[in-house]
Formats: C-alpha cells, sequence, structure tokens
C-alpha cells in the first residue's frame, strides 16, 4: 500500500512538473513571437535606413559635382577678370 502511495506522489509531483513547464513554455513561445516581430520592425527600419544612406550618398555626389562647377567656373570668371584687368591698362 505505501508502494502505491508512493507511486502516486510521484506520478502527482511528474504531473504538476509537466503543467509548470508547459505554462514556461506558452511564455517562452509567447515572448519569441513578440521578439520575431520586434526583430521584423527592425529589419524594416535598417532597409529604410539603407535606403536614406543610398540616398544621401548621391545627394553627396550631386554637391561634390556642383561644387567642382563652382570652382571650375569661380576660376573662369577670375581668369576672365584678370585679362579684362589687364586689358583696361
Amino acid at each position: 500500500m505505501k508502494k502505491i502511495q508512493l507511486l502516486e506522489e510521484k506520478i502527482s509531483k511528474v504531473i504538476d512538473k509537466i503543467k509548470t513547464l508547459t505554462e514556461e513554455n506558452k511564455v517562452l513561445n509567447d515572448k519569441t513571437s513578440e521578439l520575431q516581430e520586434a526583430l521584423g520592425q527592425k529589419d524594416e527600419e535598417l532597409k529604410a535606413v539603407k535606403k536614406d544612406l543610398v540616398a544621401i550618398a548621391e545627394l553627396k555626389s550631386e554637391l561634390d559635382k556642383l561644387n567642382s562647377e563652382r570652382d571650375t567656373v569661380k576660376s573662369q570668371v577670375e581668369n576672365l577678370l584678370r585679362e579684362l584687368e589687364s586689358v583696361e591698362l
């Protein structure tokens, strides 16, 4: 009789442990889902940032080109002014 009672106690403990582990598993699965969703959102944000970086690089390239053209025009104007000054003398 004691053996049966001892077996029942052990079975009860196993059942309680299974319930606890099942609950912990559900919590962990829920947390995993939340983290996967957050990761998906961060991935979308990262894609947007990368797109912005490409646009910024293109704008910087265009700005560099415009600055170069400005410097060329400035140099040409300075040369023309020097020529005009030499003609007026």
